[in-house]
């Protein structure tokens, strides 16, 4: 009885260590499924390219496997094919990521991230930033004029694929800057000293933005919480930077945002409240 009680228990156990490792890591054989999916895949419908898997994935999370395809002659030309454990191909993100241009967008925003990071991570930059970076706002056709996205966008599909671009063009255009600040004093006067300094080192670096999302705040204490009072201004415009006139520009801003989230709180509570209801 002891000697099958431990047969038992060892069949079990190694039953369900093989069913955690295949549910973690995958197995080889839904791997060669997989990875055969994808290469019928990539000749039946992207036959006369130079497309090849770079190389394949399993994610624990979805039980799912991704095959990764590049193409040595395009900068642009990238995308993810997913695959389940029975080798039926999910989905093919070719048209979203090639044909509607987001690697050639993603690629034009990292570059003008490196600009703006160069400026706000150099020794010379006079603040201390909890969060600072650039960002190109280009988006798919079909979002823009939807609620939450700027009127300062650039249709991801009017880009060329591979296309050569100057990024401080497009940062004119439509490059959005997020800073974060940390001082001892937060004032509304204070908010508009840092925007003018800021804005004169990045216009030295020549890295343009089209508007700013900026908070003012104090430092965060020992405990890890911050403590309270803030400037905060959303969508500032470059434009609108200048001394003159900039403390009354800065706090009509804050007191716009503030009456902004005021308003989205409200709508949230009145939404919780017919769902509770």
């Amino acid at each position: 009885i002891m000697k099958t009680v431990a047969l038992v228990t060892a069949i079990l156990l190694i039953t369900g260590l093989g069913w955690f490792a295949n549910e973690l890591v995958g197995n080889p054989i839904s791997k060669m499924l997989a990875k055969n999916t994808a290469e019928k895949h990539l000749v039946g419908n992207y036959s006369g390219t130079d497309f090849y898997i770079e190389r394949m994935s399993y994610s624990f999370k979805d039980c799912n496997y991704y095959a990764y395809i590049e193409s040595p002659g395009s900068l642009d030309s990238s995308f993810t094919l997913c695959i389940d454990r029975c080798g039926k191909l999910k989905w093919d993100s070719y048209e979203d990521r090639v044909l509607n241009k987001q690697n050639t967008a993603d690629r034009l925003s990292m570059e003008y991230r490196s600009l703006v990071k160069a400026v706000l991570k150099s020794p010379e930059f006079p603040f201390v930033c909890d969060i600072g970076y650039g960002d190109l706002q280009i988006i798919s056709r079909e979002y823009i004029g939807m609620e939450g996205v700027v009127e300062y966008v650039i249709p991801a599909q009017e880009l060329e694929l591979d296309g050569e671009y100057d990024v401080r063009d497009l940062g004119a255009r439509a490059g959005q800057l997020v800073l974060y600040v940390w001082d001892e004093t937060v004032t509304v006067e204070r908010a508009a000293e840092v925007l003018l300094e800021t804005k004169r080192f990045l216009d030295e670096a020549d890295v343009p933005f089209y508007a700013v999302h900026f908070v003012l705040e104090y430092p965060k204490k020992e405990d890890g919480i911050w403590p309270e009072g803030r400037v905060e201004v959303l969508e500032f415009l470059a434009s609108d930077i200048y001394a003159e006139g900039m403390v009354e520009r800065m706090r009509a801003a804050a007191e716009a945002t503030k009456a902004y989230y005021e308003s989205e709180d409200a709508k949230n509570a009145e939404l919780m409240e017919k769902h509770a209801q």
